[in-house]
């Protein structure tokens, strides 16, 4: 038995002052939680593999998309602006929008409890 217990002599010696210190300062609540990361890890990673990281690798692309989806809108307005009657299509698509933003900003205004 001595000398399986020998071996560990050295290291909990050198891991006396961080277990003292973590000793003194480790509150009850801390404990606890740290509990429930360590349940919580397997879930954790399940997601971060299956889910964040898929994602996180398809956005060295998503610039590019980005730009080729502004160029598509900006080829748009470009056929857009060449249809005859064009001009009142887009005043009265900017006044509609208008209208809609008043319409909003006054119901967010009724619903807000005056002061």
């Amino acid at each position: 038995m001595e000398p399986l217990v020998g071996g560990y002599v050295q290291p909990l010696t050198d891991l006396t002052p961080s277990v003292r210190r973590l000793a003194e300062t480790l509150e009850p609540h801390e404990v606890e939680a740290l509990v429930r990361l360590i349940d919580q890890l397997p879930q954790l990673v399940r997601h971060l593999d299956e889910d964040i990281f898929p994602v996180l690798e398809t956005l060295g692309s998503v610039g590019t998309d980005v730009h080729d989806l502004v160029d598509t809108v900006q080829d748009l307005r470009q056929v857009v602006k060449g249809f005859p009657g064009s001009r009142l299509f887009r005043r009265r698509g900017a006044e509609e929008i208008a209208q809609e933003e008043a319409d909003e900003a006054t119901q967010d205004g009724a619903r807000s409890p005056s002061a």
